[in-house]
């Protein structure tokens, strides 16, 4: 037991702040090594950085200027964790927070018995989260670090820091013995990684206890010789998308929201939260059924829905540069998979329901929803924190990054993953500018990518695509101009020449990087063989060329221009066919075909 001159009788809220931000950063400087035993629910590598934004949001509510009581303080934490938890672990988290503010309203300070009590209430509410929660995770070492606190207050334990010191030898324990409760556990070789953030939060606080001092949480991130436990273990082959966003009402129904999203095929449900607001994690292959019920209940926000599969193919991607871009690229889903492009998704608004391009909203049920509707659908660039959300996930596993968005010149995307690579690890990610859109944008993701995979630096890629730019090309067929009109892509002078010389206006990305007229083609009924001709008027005869055609809702028109392609130029490597993004659909509506061209050399291999 501590003497009587360094014991603790109580907790108050300024010395639960200074507590909570010491263990904080410890978890942040142990977030790679978290990331690298995560290997339950999903061997994704990210519940250190999911745990890091969680607690990274608990900071800075604890760090704005303002004098609280011990209820508020913790109310305040609460909300903050609910809005940036990420993540399974994240969410629990969370939910935990939750219960330690719902049981400590009463409590101006905390003595032992008081910590004990609320520290069970708040492991009992993370439990009661989950909707098949699983022994040796996360919930079991919160259990087990409370349970040893009420144990030791009812031998006659007052002093808090001796309590805290048994209730961490209980949490340590907890945690070792996590692998004998969760066969995965053991056939990795690691403690549960959701479990292990829990005790370096714990180990933090513990220091400060015995130093008085704060790490910066600034610290480079602690490192271990330690290999990707996940490097073995199979990705998900049902539920692929890790699902989340943030509902939030006057009089929430956490558990009817609960049990509507049990009778979902999806699996990792948690929904965190109270009356006013809940956060819900889940995985599942229909993230968009996920959204419609969420709204149902409250006002969603948030929303983001993350490839799990892509994710741990991290564990073993080639080279040593992670290729980042915007859903506004069209890009063939064979070729984001064999090369481990990462998409950040645009959002796109029917009114005030949000959509993540291509995820929460199919391309055939925006075209759907899109005839059925009055009200225009509106775009708008993924704020920062997508892309901070993907820049941390891939530098945590030691990669670079090059960041190819659309062109500064007709979307606020490239600014936002910017200011997102501003925060994060900047020296190692590259924001570059396509300057170009859809087809020309996935062209040029495609070459980054290929160079990455053979071993180019990023420094190297971003430098020859400065210099090859100008050979991406994209040009549009728009039928009706009307939608570029609404959307402010489009002159409204040029709709009326067309629609009154029965012309059809093809667009082209400019050096500056806008949209602008390239030429017209005549007639209506002839237009695709023109577009056509008009696409291998600008294609060299010798040259190979990589091809993209992507349309709105007109497959057969797509389907056509390919094989005139096909028959007239005899060197092409690759001619594929995408479906546009509903993104780009809001602008050039229904009918239109863009074709994006590139006059294909393969990069060089490089060797490491």
């Amino acid at each position: 037991m501590a003497s009587a001159a360094l014991a603790i009788t109580h907790i108050d809220a300024p010395r639960l702040q200074q507590a909570l931000l010491a263990g904080i950063a410890n978890v942040l400087k142990r977030r790679d090594y978290i990331n690298k035993i995560n290997v339950f629910p999903v061997p994704d590598g990210d519940t250190g950085t999911n745990l890091a934004f969680t607690l990274a949001s608990v900071r800075e509510a604890i760090e704005r200027p303002a004098s609280r009581s011990l209820p508020e303080l913790l109310e305040e934490i609460a909300e903050a964790a609910l809005d940036g938890a990420r993540g399974n672990s994240g969410a629990i988290m969370a939910q935990y927070f939750q219960g330690l503010s719902e049981s400590s309203r009463e409590f101006q300070v905390l003595d032992a018995p008081r910590l004990a009590l609320v520290s069970q209430r708040a492991a009992k509410s993370a439990w009661g989260a989950m909707s098949n929660p699983v022994p040796g995770t996360l919930p079991t070492v919160l259990e087990d670090f409370a349970d040893e606190l009420a144990r030791t207050t009812q031998d006659g334990m007052d002093d808090i820091r001796a309590l805290f010191r048994q209730g961490l030898k209980r949490a340590r324990h907890s945690l070792a013995t996590t692998p004998e409760k969760l066969a995965v556990l053991r056939e990795a070789g690691v403690v549960d990684a959701g479990g292990q953030g829990f005790v370096d939060l714990l180990e933090g606080i513990w220091r400060y206890m015995r130093s008085g001092k704060i790490p910066d949480h600034d610290e480079a991130a602690a490192t271990s010789n330690q290999g990707h436990a996940g490097a073995h273990a199979a990705g998900p082959e049902q539920h692929r998308y890790c699902t989340e966003c943030l509902v939030r009402g006057d009089q929430l129904d956490v558990g009817s929201l609960r049990r509507k999203l049990e009778d979902l095929d999806a699996s990792s449900l948690v929904v965190a939260g109270g009356a006013r607001r809940a956060r819900v994690h889940i995985h599942t292959d229909t993230p968009g059924e996920v959204f419609k019920i969420c709204a149902e209940h409250g006002e969603i926000g948030q929303q983001k829905a993350e490839d799990m599969s892509r994710q741990h193919g991290l564990m073993n991607q080639r080279g040593q540069v992670a290729i980042v871009t915007d859903s506004a690229a069209d890009i063939p889903g064979e070729e984001m998979d064999r090369l481990g492009i990462n998409v950040v998704p645009v959002r796109l608004n029917f009114g005030e329901e949000e959509f993540l391009d291509k995820l929460s909203i199919t391309p055939s049920e925006f075209y759907q929803r899109l005839s059925n509707s009055e009200t225009a659908p509106k775009t708008s660039q993924p704020p920062p924190g997508d892309f901070r959300r993907q820049f941390d996930l891939l530098t945590s596993h030691g990669l670079d990054v090059v960041a190819l968005q659309i062109s500064s010149q007709v979307s606020g995307t490239f600014q936002a993953a910017q200011a997102a690579a501003a925060r994060g690890e900047a020296k190692r990610i590259s924001v570059f500018d396509s300057l170009n859109g859809a087809t020309g944008q996935g062209l040029m993701v495609l070459w980054a990518a290929e160079a990455a995979a053979r071993g180019w630096e990023r420094t190297a890629i971003v430098s020859r695509l400065a210099e090859i730019r100008s050979q991406f090309q994209t040009f549009v067929l728009v039928r009706d101009l009307s939608w570029g009109v609404r959307g402010g892509r489009i002159k409204p002078w040029m709709e009326w020449v067309s629609k009154r010389l029965r012309l059809n206006l093809v667009l082209a990305n400019t050096a500056k990087g806008t949209l602008g007229p390239k030429g017209v083609l005549p007639g209506r009924g002839n237009a695709l063989p023109r577009f056509s001709r008009f696409i291998l008027r600008r294609m060299q005869t010798e040259q190979v060329y990589r091809i993209i055609i992507s349309h709105t809702n007109a497959l057969d028109d797509a389907r056509r221009m390919r094989d005139m392609l096909l028959a007239a130029h005899p060197r092409v490597d690759a001619c594929w066919i995408e479906d546009a993004s509903p993104a780009i659909g809001c602008h050039a509506g229904p009918g239109a075909l863009m074709c994006g061209i590139h006059p294909w050399t393969p990069p060089e291999e490089r060797s490491g």
